[in-house]
């Protein structure tokens, strides 16, 4: 569908939805959770398991979703570039997020320019580019948590402040995410996104969106652990 990606994909091809059912054959309940997903969407990309696969795949669905959107891409563009005050106003110096800036906005410029999957598929793969990316959402996510501190540290348990639940949970690479880093996030970069949880819980998908109420730009799967691209058939590249 979109070419290959190398011996290790960071984010992949699109798959035929129906190829999630591989993965537990012998679960019942899996399989028709994967009936019931199939309903409402076409295909899936998948991200690779390394802790960082959230920040990945709302980062790659955002920007594949800005292909051919020029309005998008400037919108995108002046909130990056706002985005660097906050950084500073978060106590970050900005020798540690400037060179993630600088490949954030070589990417924009790429969406503008190219406009295809598979040079941001390229991107995606490429392990410094890639990383810069994640890092860089990384930072506007505990920003947001630390200029909204009074409101996110209601659902912090433990008695943990904010600060320092951003310094262990939010900025470190290779760790996992949970509502609070959706909910920063979506905020910081002013996008919806729904987010539909294959999770052992129930027996039908159940799903989330951020903010609710809103109409959702970006669908995201999430397994436990794990965060997966969902594309509607209308939505499909």
């Amino acid at each position: 569908m979109d070419g290959a990606c190398g011996p290790v994909c960071i984010v992949s091809d699109q798959s035929e939805i129906r190829a999630l059912g591989d993965e537990h054959p012998e679960d019942r309940i899996y399989q028709q959770k994967v009936e019931d997903i199939s309903r409402k969407y076409a295909f899936f990309r998948r991200t690779l398991g390394d802790g960082n696969c959230f920040y990945r795949a709302l980062g790659f669905a955002y920007l594949e979703s800005l292909l051919g959107n020029n309005h998008g891409v400037k919108k995108l563009r002046k909130k990056l570039i706002t985005s660097r005050e906050e950084l500073l106003a978060a106590g970050f110096a900005e020798k540690t997020y400037e060179d993630s800036f600088r490949t954030f906005m070589d990417v924009i410029d790429l969406v503008e320019t190219d406009g295809s999957v598979s040079k941001l598929l390229d991107v995606f793969n490429d392990r410094g580019a890639s990383d810069h990316l994640v890092q860089y959402l990384r930072l506007l996510t505990s920003a947001c948590l630390q200029k909204q501190s009074e409101f996110f540290e209601f659902f912090l348990e433990g008695g943990i402040s904010i600060k320092d639940f951003c310094a262990q949970e939010v900025e470190p690479m290779a760790v996992e995410s949970d509502h609070i880093h959706i909910t920063a996030l979506t905020q910081a970069l002013g996008i919806s996104i729904q987010v539909e949880y294959m999770d052992k819980t129930d027996s039908e998908i159940n799903h989330h969106i951020f903010p609710e109420g809103s109409k959702p730009l970006i669908h995201l799967l999430y397994k436990p652990g794990h965060y997966d691209i969902l594309y509607k058939a209308s939505t499909t590249k």
